[in-house]
């Protein structure tokens, strides 16, 4: 069996933009992976892997240690960031394939299941609700009786942790509070104005009065303030019983320097791209949980990266903005590893996506079923996709 071709298929998936990498050999088994990239570099994407896939046209595809090799030899002068990705979708559709092939779930390959379900959380909860209403076709929080009405969908969902980003409900005008991350070029040194400082507590007070209680609250606060502002927003928010704080941020010692002044989990390195780079946070004891997105870094190494962070008695968390595929492949990973703790999920899902996809993942009361079909699981329409471009 001999690798014939390797495709990207780039998708706006509504407010999301998707990239499914499938590889075909000259058999009847073919791989899939999902690799998207939420800042948007499809075409970058797509340039790189038209540029280092010849590497692998004819080999092997069961061969995946020596493939990961070649791949790592080729661009060592440019390591993590989109290579990274491109290798891990790479990855990641190996893996696929040679399930199909042996016809067993990927996850046997890497010893069998832990756990038959994982513990999943509503991502974006409510915040979406602000930004992408529309787009989602989904009513919109403008003011606390939407908001009340939300948490009720909430509590009916049967999750038990909701994360959400800063909502600000504002009487001019409700927004999403995102000046460090991709949405808005206002505030490029990162300071906290009181008004955002009110507007962050005043979400999470009201948020989870319209859950009464019954849902646990984590926050992302991404990569939008430095230490001194973050300290000041763990303190405001000490007396709500969050679930995590999730900080993005470059620098491990000034992550340390937000965790030592706080009693609030710390949740932080989704955006890291190797082991040595995941080691310099557990060195320094940075981190309560460290977040994994195997649609970036790749199976293999997310597979590493949990394990040295149990040698460091440190659970990890499953990041993913992805679609179903990207559920599937997370999934995998949590019923492998000893240290799982809880798996990302968006749960208001851009309008049609199942048309992608053969099916959904199966979740009740919060809990992911691990799926036992050959592969990651989930099959790809591809003649669907076309209608997502």
């Amino acid at each position: 069996m001999k690798i014939k071709d390797i495709k990207i298929f780039n998708i706006q998936a509504g407010w999301k933009p998707w990239s499914f990498l499938k590889i075909e050999t000259n058999t009847k088994f073919i791989g899939w992976s999902e690799t998207s990239d939420t800042f948007g570099n499809q075409n970058g994407y797509a340039g790189i892997l038209k540029d280092y896939k010849n590497v692998l046209i004819g080999e092997d595809p069961r061969e995946i240690n020596k493939l990961i090799w070649k791949l790592e030899t080729k661009t060592k002068s440019n390591p993590g960031s989109l290579v990274q990705r491109v290798i891990a979708g790479i990855e990641n559709a190996l893996w696929d394939l040679n399930g199909r092939y042996y016809n067993i779930p990927v996850y046997q390959m890497f010893g069998g299941k832990l756990r038959d379900e994982i513990k999943v959380y509503w991502s974006h909860c409510g915040t979406t609700r602000i930004r992408n209403a529309k787009e989602a076709k989904k009513p919109e929080i403008k003011n606390l009786k939407d908001l009340n009405k939300f948490g009720k969908e909430v509590i009916k969902s049967g999750v038990k942790v909701l994360k959400t980003n800063i909502g600000i409900l504002d009487k001019n005008k409700n927004f999403i509070y995102m000046p460090g991350h991709k949405y808005e070029f206002k505030n490029p040194s990162l300071v906290m104005s009181d008004k955002i400082f009110e507007g962050i507590d005043f979400w999470i007070r009201n948020l989870q009065k319209s859950v009464n209680n019954k849902v646990s609250i984590a926050l992302d606060l991404n990569f939008n303030f430095k230490p001194v502002d973050l300290k000041k927003i763990c303190k405001k928010l000490s007396k709500y019983n969050l679930k995590w704080l999730e900080i993005d941020v470059n620098n491990e010692n000034s992550l340390l320097v937000v965790k030592d002044s706080t009693n609030i989990p710390i949740v932080s390195c989704e955006t890291l791209s190797n082991e040595s780079s995941y080691k310099t946070f557990f060195d320094k004891s940075a981190v309560d949980y460290a977040s994994i997105d195997t649609a970036w870094i790749g199976f293999g190494v997310s597979k590493k990266v949990a394990d040295l962070a149990n040698l460091y008695n440190i659970n990890i968390t499953t990041h993913n903005y992805n679609g179903y595929l990207g559920t599937f492949i997370n999934a995998h990973l949590a019923t492998v590893v000893q240290n799982f703790f809880i798996g990302e999920i968006d749960f208001d899902e851009p309008p049609g996506i199942e048309k992608i996809f053969s099916h959904k993942p199966i979740i009740k009361n919060g809990y992911l079923k691990v799926e036992d079909r050959p592969g990651w699981g989930c099959e790809i329409i591809e003649k669907n996709l076309s209608k997502f471009y």
